[in-house]
């Protein structure tokens, strides 16, 4: 973003100064008067001229865009940047290609300022700090959409800062308005099609997800999204057909290779659910968050043996974690075990004391 932000200005100030330079000699007095005052940096002065120029030159487009430029632009008063360009184009459309250099230099500044208070708020400690960060980089995502709503990453900021802030609504609003705007982005659709579905709009996030993927077929992630949706309302066999089709598209990644065991698993295909497993261990035999993974998905199968085998497995290498012994003593009074569950449930309390 860096490089990005010193070639907009380098930009703009070509822009303003061809704009002081313009046509000097056949223009108000006011007029100028104020491009005077701004190539000596008296903004102030220049801004009681230029509003004077308005009134007696509202035709003229230049008037209203020195005044965003010249004035406001520098004052950052982005209010009345937005005000003055807008004004700038109903007088004269030709001002297009100036106002939307304008308009991207803005965003690019406000969009910046947002990411520096989101970055604070990840590294803040305290609650209170983070979310009072969060806000502040939110205020700043928002304004940057006002110059230019088109532009992915500002969407993709402001819906994770209203997400961390719990807003459901405002993660909902966002999504939407990206997908109004023509603009997707996968982490966007991923946060406002999870806040839509648990308010109930499964069919809706359905409908969105598959016009999602006629348009971006090839990202793994939505696939993976909808195979996760459907399993979730029990379209087992249906979520199968996917997590088969995307097995087979992405043969070596190790998601997919879960995805698939877990869907195998779930439809009562034990067997295939085992060598996807197998495959997985293979490639990282003393993984544990492979094995707790593993462990998870035969535990939410309800296949207490098995889930049991793989605690062990996990206690053995990782004896002071206490996600082995929680699945363990389940597992064992799930199976009739009481006292040896017990004995295993004292430890995991222990350790999370």
């Amino acid at each position: 973003m860096k490089a990005l932000r010193i070639s907009s200005v380098l930009m703009l100030l070509t822009l303003v100064a061809g704009s002081i330079i313009f046509n000097i000699s056949c223009q108000s007095v006011e007029m100028t008067s104020a491009k005077v005052y701004l190539q000596q940096d008296n903004v102030d002065a220049a801004e009681e001229q230029l509003l004077l120029a308005l009134e007696k030159e509202p035709n003229n487009p230049e008037v209203p865009f020195l005044l965003a430029t010249g004035v406001y632009l520098r004052k950052k008063d982005w209010e009345n940047v937005k005000l003055y360009l807008d004004k700038t184009l109903e007088i004269d459309s030709s001002y297009s290609k100036k106002v939307q250099d304008v308009r991207k230099h803005v965003w690019n500044e406000i969009h910046n300022e947002g990411a520096s208070y989101f970055n604070e708020a990840l590294n803040a400690i305290l609650k209170i700090e983070k979310d009072s960060l969060l806000s502040e980089a939110a205020k700043s995502f928002e304004k940057a959409l006002a110059f230019d709503n088109k532009e992915a990453p500002t969407y993709n900021g402001l819906i994770k800062c209203y997400y961390l802030l719990g807003d459901t609504e405002k993660v909902i609003q966002v999504g939407e308005k990206a997908l109004k705007n023509g603009v997707f982005d996968k982490d966007v659709f991923f946060y406002y099609s999870q806040m839509l579905w648990a308010k109930g709009k499964q069919d809706v996030v359905l409908k969105k997800l598959n016009e999602a993927l006629v348009e971006h077929p090839d990202i793994m992630e939505l696939q993976m999204l909808r195979i996760q949706f459907l399993a979730d309302l029990g379209r087992d066999d249906e979520a199968l057909v996917y997590a088969r089709k995307l097995a087979e598209q992405y043969p070596d990644d190790m998601d997919v290779k879960f995805v698939l065991a877990q869907i195998y698993a779930r439809t009562g295909k034990l067997e295939e659910a085992k060598v996807e497993y197998q495959k997985i261990l293979a490639e990282n035999p003393d993984d544990i968050d492979v094995l707790q993974r593993i462990a998870k998905a035969y535990f939410d199968s309800k296949d207490w043996p098995m889930a049991e085998s793989y605690a062990r497995k996990i206690i053995e290498l990782a004896p002071d974690d206490p996600f082995g012994y929680e699945v363990l003593w389940k597992c064992l009074y799930n199976q009739g075990k009481r006292q040896e569950a017990e004995k295993y449930r004292a430890i995991e309390k222990s350790l999370r004391e």
